[in-house]
């Protein structure tokens, strides 16, 4: 167990979702494994035989497929910008951490440079790219601590944005459109999601099953516009999200049902990651400069992939992204910051 690491959920110990095979503590899903969120969130429901397409499928997939330089293929995010997962649990220290934006949980004057108290494991260390994501989950209360841009400098920790979830709950904050006070809509995403939300953590691996939705960003994010289970947009940056192009935040994909995973030529791992897509898709999530899924990149979910031979490219030669399709979008919202 790793200094200042709970016990992870199905009985193993430490930092970065161990791997485990012990029974579930969470709250359902057809595997062992433990998920947040409850059984009816729109992360745990698979999509069904009788989904309807958006009329506009065959456009933004072509879209979606097109819009990285780096190229026509789903990378796993694993070294960097991903989320690194630690535990916590009764024995965990807390510590005070400040956030320039606070949201559920936060103290501050109008949202901003809101306070709170966390537990904060003795080795977490926010992932060293640009979004610095940092993911605590509280075993005792079962609840998410999330962070943006997590820093700890002169023993001091502080954060761009950091927002509470209770992981028992559906996973879908308030509205922008309707949240009051209006941090209440925030999350340490851009499109307000909890980090737990559609992350592949290491036990899943082990165990063969993903029992949720995944999250995808991608360049061409449509900017200023949502649709549940977000609850803001991406807002415009000059670099590939727009107001008027692209899938929103809360849009959902899905591997095409059709195809035959035991034909793939993939790893285990990987085949267990797109029948995820399969059966229950992954919602878009953020602005990406490559088409990116999201991994636990704690340390000790990175040595468990390496054990495995799976790294970020898994599925780069396997599928055509052209067998995604996109679900029917459901009534979109006006952020503003389009």
């Amino acid at each position: 167990m790793a200094t200042g690491g709970a016990t992870a959920p199905g009985g193993a110990g430490g930092e970065g979702g161990t791997p485990s095979s012990g029974g579930a503590a969470g709250t359902g899903g057809s595997s062992t494994v433990w998920r947040p969120y409850s059984d009816t969130s729109p992360w745990n429901t698979p999509i069904g035989d009788d989904a309807t397409l958006d009329p506009d499928s065959d456009a933004l997939i072509a879209d979606f497929e097109s819009s990285s330089q780096y190229g026509e293929h789903l990378d796993v995010n694993i070294e960097g910008y991903s989320i690194p997962l630690y535990w916590a649990d009764a024995n965990t220290p807390w510590v005070t951490i400040t956030c320039r934006v606070g949201g559920h949980g936060f103290t501050g004057d109008n949202g901003m440079d809101a306070t709170a108290q966390i537990p904060m494991p003795a080795d977490a260390t926010p992932d060293p790219e640009s979004d610095h994501h940092l993911l605590i989950i509280d075993t005792t209360t079962n609840t998410e601590y999330g962070l943006w841009d997590a820093q700890y400098v002169g023993g001091e920790w502080t954060c761009g944005l950091g927002a509470l979830q209770d992981l028992s709950g559906e996973g879908v904050r308030p509205l922008a459109e309707v949240a009051d006070p209006w941090w209440e809509a925030h999350g340490p995403r851009a499109c307000g999601y909890g980090l737990s939300a559609g992350l592949i953590r290491a036990e899943e691996l082990e165990a063969g099953v993903i029992d949720h939705a995944l999250v995808v960003a991608y360049p061409h994010i449509r900017s200023g516009w949502y649709t549940s289970p977000a609850s803001t947009a991406q807002g415009s940056n000059g670099s590939g999200a727009e107001p008027n192009r692209g899938i929103p935040c809360g849009g959902r994909i899905q591997y095409d049902p059709s195809i035959d995973i035991d034909s793939i030529a993939t790893s285990d791992a990987g085949k267990t990651i797109l029948r995820a897509l399969q059966t229950y898709g992954a919602y878009v999530g953020d602005f990406s400069g490559a088409i990116s899924l999201y991994a636990d990149n704690s340390p000790t979910a990175r040595a468990y992939y390496e054990s495995i031979d799976f790294d970020s490219y898994e599925l780069l030669d396997a599928i055509d992204l052209a067998d995604f399709r996109v679900i029917e979008i459901g009534q979109m919202y006006d952020n503003g910051n389009g």
